[in-house]
């Protein structure tokens, strides 16, 4: 669900989930907020902290973080900045199961996209508008059209 219009950046769902890992059930309501220009700042900044510094990069293996710590280290930063409340369960300093933690990344991760999913259909929808009207502009400009415009056919000449 997402909060009023003024704060369509924040949405609260709810989670129920059983761990298989430690044979517990977490239950609890999450609010999550979109994140800022100055959050996907801090989200660099906070998971090169977790990464101890380095980076994941291909093209050199062996140097800096594999790809699965970087790509975690990613998902625990992204939380740390979007969840703004949470039950009191949720601590990443005692949690072990990782899927707990991708059950509520993957509702952060649809929100986002759902902001990226609005600016396509917007641009769609102008998109769609614009040619709509070009098409209207067109059918004007042509013969057939501008005689559908005015109804009768004007001699070309003036006759006397």
């Amino acid at each position: 669900m997402t909060v009023s219009a003024r704060n369509e950046m924040i949405k609260i769902f709810a989670i129920d989930y059983i761990s298989e890992l430690d044979d517990m059930r977490y239950v609890g309501n999450f609010t999550i907020k979109k994140l800022s220009i100055r959050d996907l700042a801090s989200l660099g900044v906070r998971k090169a902290q977790l990464n101890g510094g380095m980076y994941y990069d291909s093209t050199n293996p062996g140097r800096g973080v594999d790809e699965s710590t970087d790509d975690f280290n990613n998902m625990l930063a992204h939380l740390e900045l979007s969840v703004k409340s949470a039950p009191t369960w949720w601590d990443m300093d005692k949690i072990n199961d990782v899927n707990l933690l991708g059950k509520v990344f993957k509702e952060v991760l649809e929100f986002e996209n759902s902001f990226l999913r609005r600016a396509v259909e917007r641009e769609t929808a102008n998109r769609d508008s614009a040619i709509s009207g070009s098409s209207d502009i067109s059918n004007a400009n042509s013969s057939a059209g501008a005689r559908e415009m005015v109804g009768q056919e004007v001699s070309a000449a003036l006759e006397p």
